[in-house]
């Protein structure tokens, strides 16, 4: 199993619990969220407006993203760039829908 070589704690997409990037020894990536949907989104049947959130990350990374857990996010592989495009993506995010 990985170790973590560094954890970043992202900002703007959860008032009540920011997400985190792990960055893993094995060149992965691992994206943990407080709450998905974030808690300040009512309450929908599903994900709601959240459901594809998956292929938005992997579209915006530029990787496939596995959505292993509710909260819980897995890059493989992290080529140079995806984590800055990940750490924009998601701290950008709620402020573009």
């Amino acid at each position: 199993m990985a170790d973590v070589v560094k954890t970043i704690a992202l900002k703007g997409f959860d008032p009540d619990g920011e997400p985190l990037i792990r960055v893993m020894s094995d060149g992965s990536l691992e994206i943990r969220f407080e709450f998905m949907p974030p808690s300040d989104v009512e309450d929908e049947e599903g994900l709601g407006p959240f459901a594809a959130f998956d292929r938005e990350l992997s579209e915006a990374a530029g990787v496939p993203v596995l959505w292993e857990d509710r909260e819980l996010f897995f890059i493989k592989q992290a080529p140079p760039g995806t984590l800055e495009r990940i750490q924009t993506f998601i701290e950008g995010y709620r402020h573009s829908t």
